[in-house]
Order: C-alpha cells, then sequence, then structure tokens
C-alpha cells in the first residue's frame, strides 16, 4: 500500500468510521479495523491525557453525525495539516482531527 492510500484510508476511517463511534462503540462497527482504531485513540490519549470524551464530541460532532459534520471534519483535517497541528503514531503522520476521532472512538469502546 503506498502512503497516499494509507492517508486515504486512515482519513476514511477517521472521518466515516471514527465519527460514527460516538454512538457506538469499536466492536460493534463492521468493516473497521477496530483494534487498530482503538490503538490509535488509546495512543493519542496517552499523549493527551486531558483528553474528555463529553468535550471531544461536543467539539467535533456538536450537532452529531451528518454529512454536513463530514464536510467540517475534512476541513480541520486539511486546516491540521497546512497548520502543522499532527499527531505520529508509528511513524504515520496523523491529524490532530484525526487523532481526536480515534481518541473518542477508543473512549466509546471501554
Amino acid at each position: 500500500m503506498t502512503k497516499l492510500q494509507r492517508r486515504e484510508l486512515l482519513a476514511f476511517i477517521a472521518a466515516a468510521g471514527g465519527a460514527a463511534f460516538v454512538s457506538a462503540p469499536a466492536h460493534a462497527m463492521p468493516g473497521i479495523d477496530q483494534e487498530g482504531a482503538i490503538r490509535i485513540g488509546e495512543a493519542y490519549i496517552r499523549e493527551n491525557p486531558s483528553v474528555d470524551h463529553h468535550a471531544l464530541q461536543r467539539e467535533l460532532l456538536p450537532n452529531g453525525w451528518s454529512a454536513t459534520a463530514l464536510a467540517g471534519l475534512k476541513h480541520r483535517v486539511r486546516a491540521d495539516f497546512r497548520d502543522g497541528r499532527m499527531f505520529v503514531h508509528r511513524g504515520w503522520r496523523i491529524s490532530d482531527t484525526e487523532g481526536r476521532l480515534f481518541a473518542l472512538a477508543a473512549i466509546a469502546d471501554q
């Protein structure tokens, strides 16, 4: 898999799957690498221990999951990369927004 394909896959999981975890734990999401999503989220939380489930949900999905929310998340991901806001996990550069979505997935799975 090329780096671009990995990036697209990670962005899809974060934007499409990660946000869906808000109402369903990772084990309930077929087709998602549930363990991987949770591990990334847990790693993000270790580096950002003050992360709070309710604050993340209010920040990332204030009006719940929708096409508008997805568009907003994609915009935030682009802005994170443009402004250098990244989380590095096992050599992968993940936008801060993606990291926060994975954290939300990890917290929701507990």
